[in-house]
């Protein structure tokens, strides 16, 4: 029987916790791959952590579980996110506001991000949306 009520995915990442990343990235790819629709809001201090430059260094904020991560290699939130993208419907928005705030492009964040958009727009199309903030 099919689902008659699509569910929806709301995450906003605020910290630039790299173990925070991850586990907002993992909740997002995972609901986009049992079929929700899933839109992520980048703002804040994690905006930063989806500048290219912060990737190739992988310049991160972390504890010692982000560290082990990093030592072992494993995929990192980036990789999850464009896997949940690749097997659903999942989208990735940075904040305009931060964006103008810190004087950055959208040419400056990774590939996976979207769209750069206003709390307002992600407030819409949050409605009816299960709501996750980390």
């Amino acid at each position: 029987m099919e689902n008659q009520h699509a569910q929806k995915m709301s995450v906003i990442l605020i910290s630039p916790d790299l173990e925070k990343l991850h586990a907002g990235a993992l909740v997002g790819s995972v609901a986009a791959a049992a079929g929700m629709e899933v839109n992520l809001f980048v703002t804040m201090g994690a905006l930063q952590s989806f500048l290219k430059t912060a990737v190739a260094n992988k310049n991160f904020t972390r504890g010692s579980i982000g560290q082990t991560m990093l030592d072992k290699e494993v995929p990192l939130f980036y990789n999850l996110l464009q896997d949940g993208k690749d097997i659903g419907e999942l989208s990735v928005y940075a904040c305009a506001m931060a964006m103008d705030l810190m004087e950055w492009e959208k040419g400056d964040l990774l590939e996976i991000v979207d769209d750069v958009i206003g709390i307002t727009a992600f407030l819409n199309m949050s409605q009816n949306s299960q709501v996750i903030v980390m």
